[in-house]
């Protein structure tokens, strides 16, 4: 509820401020509505200097880029300059109702359903996501608004179609965005091509946005701009430091983020595969680990001993149907031996034991028996355990988070006292805002972008009347979708992932 009251207090501040200003441009205190003729001239400008550009090659790369988040793949440029290809955003909708009808139907919960939709989630700030990111995405807002409504002057400007004013508006901030307003009996005379041009425009400037952030993000990444920015004492580091990258054991990486910097740090505890990772690090007593941080423009580098990073060998859950739980270990208990298969070893680490877990599914199988000493509140117990197997390998019922992760469970330092860089939360947002207004734009609802675009092409194909009905038919059925995927997201809370975003 205070969320609410902090995000509506701050709405009637800022509509308050502007009608101080212009009280023509807000309405009913719920919206702000302006336009004006004056920024025409500045569109006209950036026609003419950019008219050199052939209206065929033009048209080609913005209708390309237009379908290509929607329809086609949405690319990803990591810092690592890994490229990810996700599939188009119509078949992660479609996929994601149908996956979340059938879990609700067979009576999973909103929850469960929630995690198996297309994750929709509205960006309100101090509602789905923390007020400190409101700086990188007003900044995101403006910059991807003003390309896509500039990009749709251009094209009208350069197929012969005037434009009669630049307007922007908002309602309660998450439906927000700017306008350019074509001569409309001009537009409606126009050629197909024109009409098709104007429309994608906005749309193929998003895209280029986007990727162009995400290569500045990789440049940036190797300059050092990108990194764990620590928000407490900790390895001889001061807060404000950002660590940049990590080396020992075998390993020598760069490190991107806060999430990447838990990443790395698990995989020299020894927890990576139990992670899902598959970079291997192996650390011997008496072996040191680098970090490389900087301060300002200042580079340097402190050295700690790699069990710095080790966490205790204490069981946190089990799967039910696996060897530990079967044979009697419990959540709580902390290993402290394993004898059995070639084994006879003191475990000091949860890193440690899972090693040696490695090591007895290579050597054992089926119906063999390990011993393992335990501490169960402070009484120590031998448990013999025997083993079984799944799918043709041993299996202990061990899954992410079965043990302690550092940074998460235990450590120097926690996850939540690690941030991002302030280029790294701009190009961020950059990605995602433009993005999001691409796929949102580019969506054959009637009337965003895509809707016209289609309609268009519709009616020429079958005419006014089944054009239309074609294209609203698909209009309220994406809009079901939409609404749908957004309200199980909220009612199963997976705005949380954002509200962590630091």
């Amino acid at each position: 509820m205070d969320a609410w009251i902090i995000f509506l207090a701050s709405w009637f501040a800022v509509v308050g401020v502007i009608y101080l200003i212009n009280k023509k441009a807000v309405r009913y205190f719920i919206a702000i509505y302006w336009k004006s003729e004056k920024p025409v001239v500045y569109v006209e400008k950036f026609t003419k200097k950019f008219s050199f550009v052939p209206r065929r090659l033009y048209l080609i790369v913005v209708v390309v880029l237009f379908l290509l988040p929607v329809f086609l793949v949405i690319p990803f440029i990591r810092p690592t300059g890994e490229i990810l290809l996700l599939q188009g955003f119509i078949q992660i909708l479609v996929g994601g109702t149908i996956n979340a009808l059938q879990y609700l139907i067979s009576g999973a919960s909103v929850e469960a359903a929630a995690a198996r939709s297309a994750g929709v989630m509205p960006i309100i700030p101090g509602l789905t996501l923390p007020w400190d990111q409101l700086p990188y995405i007003a900044v995101a807002i403006v910059v991807g608004v003003v390309a896509h409504e500039l990009m749709h002057g251009y094209a009208a400007l350069r197929y012969g179609i005037p434009i009669r004013a630049v307007g922007v508006f908002s309602l309660f901030y998450f439906l927000s965005g700017a306008f350019v307003e074509p001569e409309e009996e001009k537009f409606k005379k126009a050629t197909t091509e024109a009409k098709v041009a104007v429309l994608a425009s906005g749309v193929a400037i998003n895209v280029v946005i986007a990727i162009v952030a995400m290569l500045i993000g990789l440049a940036g990444a190797w300059a050092g701009l990108q990194g764990a920015v620590l928000g407490t004492s900790a390895y001889g580091l001061s807060p404000g430091d950002r660590v940049v990258a990590i080396s020992g054991c075998g390993l020598d990486e760069r490190v991107y983020s806060p999430d990447d910097f838990i990443d790395k740090v698990n995989i020299i505890a020894g927890l990576g595969p139990l992670m899902g990772i598959s970079t291997n690090a192996t650390c011997r007593p008496g072996d040191k680990v680098v970090i490389t941080a900087m301060r300002g423009l200042e580079r340097f580098s402190v050295e700690v001993d790699y069990t710095t990073f080790i966490t205790t060998p204490r069981i946190l859950w089990l799967y039910t149907d696996g060897s530990l739980y079967r044979s009697g270990v419990r959540e709580g208990d902390v290993v402290k031996k394993v004898v059995g298969c070639g084994v006879d070893q003191e475990v000091t680490s949860s890193g440690q034991l899972l090693e040696i877990l490695q090591q007895i599914r290579r050597n054992c199988g089926s119906g063999e028996v390990v011993k393992f000493v335990v501490d169960r509140g402070g009484e120590t117990l031998v448990i013999n355990v025997t083993l079984i197997e799944k799918d043709g390998r041993v299996y202990f019922g061990l899954g992410p988070g079965s043990l302690p992760i550092y940074g998460v469970h235990e450590g120097h330092v926690t996850r939540q006292e690690l941030y991002n860089t302030d280029f790294t939360r701009l190009i961020f947002w950059l990605v995602v805002i433009n993005y999001g207004l691409a796929v949102i734009n580019a969506l054959p609802i009637y009337p965003l972008d895509g809707g016209q675009l289609f309609a268009t092409l519709l009616q020429r194909r079958l005419g006014e009347k089944r054009g239309r009905a074609v294209i609203n038919l698909v209009t309220w059925a994406l809009v079901f979708m939409l609404s749908f995927n957004i309200a199980l997201g909220l009612l199963g809370e997976q705005y949380r992932i954002f509200q962590a975003l630091r």
